[in-house]
């Protein structure tokens, strides 16, 4: 576990499955619209997502839902890593937002030098505080393909989270002083 006053990340083995999966915990200090404007913000996650070196919007299905493309910058000697995602947003009656997003394996072209992520999945839930703030909820498991030793992966899983954590509610605070 890695934690401060404002966010927790919590690692735990998956079933039937060798690399880790991901829960964490964080807290932003603005109201709800600022947060969702970052976190459906795809075109900007470079900005925020730890080792994201390249994001964009490949399609925009509707108003809550999107398919983008991203890329992960992996330290050499290690590929690269790209992938097409589909992120959709859905409002319950209680006030909270869900956010879930999954690797589509099959969607665009695979770049040369890059490995593709096939098997992704990720959840936001994010439910609006008492004080104005929010409290945000994620969920992460993937399979980074390709030849990096397990054990590696699992060392830094949650040094990524909690940097994109931190780097999420900065962006979100900026969002919120314009």
């Amino acid at each position: 576990m890695r934690a401060n006053s404002t966010i927790q990340v919590y690692t735990a083995q998956v079933a039937n499955y060798p690399v880790k999966g991901i829960r964490a915990e964080v807290v932003f200090d603005a109201p709800m619209e600022h947060v969702l404007k970052v976190a459906m913000n795809v075109n900007q996650y470079a900005n925020w997502i730890y080792k994201c070196k390249k994001s964009v919007l490949a399609k925009q299905v509707s108003n809550t839902e999107v398919i983008y493309y991203h890329i992960t910058d992996a330290p050499w000697p290690v590929d690269d890593r790209d992938q097409y995602s589909t992120t959709k947003l859905t409002k319950q009656s209680d006030g909270t937002y869900w956010m879930h997003s999954h690797t589509l394996p099959d969607y665009g072209s695979e770049l040369m030098g890059n490995v593709r992520v096939k098997n992704g999945k990720a959840t936001w839930h994010f439910t609006p505080l008492p004080n104005g703030k929010v409290k945000g909820e994620y969920e992460l498991f993937f399979d980074p393909a390709g030849h990096i030793p397990t054990w590696i992966i699992n060392l830094f899983i949650a040094e990524g989270p909690f940097v994109t954590m931190q780097n999420m509610q900065r962006e979100v605070k900026a969002v919120s002083s314009k």
